[in-house]
C-alpha cells in the first residue's frame, strides 16, 4: 500500500516542455505544473523506488483519473470509478470501489491537491546543475508524510527525484524518474480495465 501510494504521489507534478520563467515562488510552480500535467494524451513513467535496503521499479501509465500500475509483482488498473488488482504470486485479482480515502492512497488523480492541503513550500539550494528544489513539510503533526524534497527539471519540467520522509524523519523513500514521456494522445479506454481472457484461471474476487 505504502509503496503505490509513494509511487503515485510522483503523478502530481508530472509535466511537459514549459519555462519556468513565470514561476515566482514553489506554489505557483506546482500549479503549473500541476495544470499541464493532464492537459492533453498521457504520461508514460518508468521510476526506480529504494526504501531502506529494498529497491523495485515499475512503469505507470495515467491518462484523467484514470491508470495503470505495474510493480513489485503487482499490476493495478483504475477506471476512474472501478480498480482491478492482479497479484501475480497468488494468481488473484482483487476487484473494489475506493472510497475518498482509499483514493487518496492509490488514486494519482486524488493526489492533484496535496501540495495545497498542509504543506509549507520552499524553494533551496541544489548543486545539481539545472535542476530546481521544492521542499513540502507538513503542518498537521498527524500527517504521515512529514516531509517531501522534489527535484524538478529546470526547462523540461519534469520529475527527477521525490524523496519522502515519514513522521520522525526515519523512514525515508527516494523515487528516481529512469523515462518520463508525455503522449500527445489518448489510450482507449480498456487500457485501464482489467480484462479476464488475457489472464486465464486467475481467481477474480469481487469486494464490492
Amino acid at each position: 500500500m505504502r509503496l503505490k501510494l509513494f509511487i503515485l504521489f510522483l503523478l502530481i507534478i508530472v509535466s511537459g516542455q514549459w519555462s519556468m520563467v513565470s514561476a515566482q515562488s514553489p506554489k505557483e510552480l506546482l500549479d503549473e505544473v500541476v495544470q499541464r500535467a493532464f492537459a492533453q494524451g498521457y504520461v508514460d513513467i518508468d521510476f526506480s523506488v529504494a526504501m531502506g535496503d529494498a529497491e523495485t521499479g515499475g512503469n505507470i501509465r495515467v491518462q484523467g483519473n484514470k491508470f495503470v500500475l505495474q510493480a513489485a509483482g503487482m499490476t493495478t488498473w483504475f477506471d476512474g470509478q472501478t480498480q482491478w488488482t492482479y497479484v501475480e504470486a497468488n494468481e488473484e485479482v482483487n476487484v473494489s470501489q475506493p472510497s475518498k480515502e482509499e483514493l487518496q492512497a492509490l488514486n494519482p488523480y486524488a493526489w492533484m491537491s496535496l501540495y495545497e492541503q498542509g504543506y509549507e513550500l520552499k524553494f533551496a539550494e541544489t548543486s545539481v546543475p539545472g535542476v530546481r528544489k521544492v521542499i513540502m513539510t507538513t503542518t498537521e503533526p498527524r500527517e504521515e508524510m512529514q516531509s517531501i524534497v522534489l527535484l524538478i527539471h529546470e526547462t523540461e519540467l519534469y520529475p527527477i527525484r521525490i524523496s519522502m520522509a515519514s513522521r520522525g524523519g526515519l523512514d525515508v523513500t527516494v523515487i528516481d524518474i529512469d523515462r518520463f514521456e508525455v503522449k500527445n494522445q489518448l489510450l482507449p479506454d480498456e487500457v485501464f480495465v482489467f480484462n479476464k481472457a488475457d489472464y486465464p484461471g486467475v481467481e477474480v474476487i469481487d469486494l464490492r
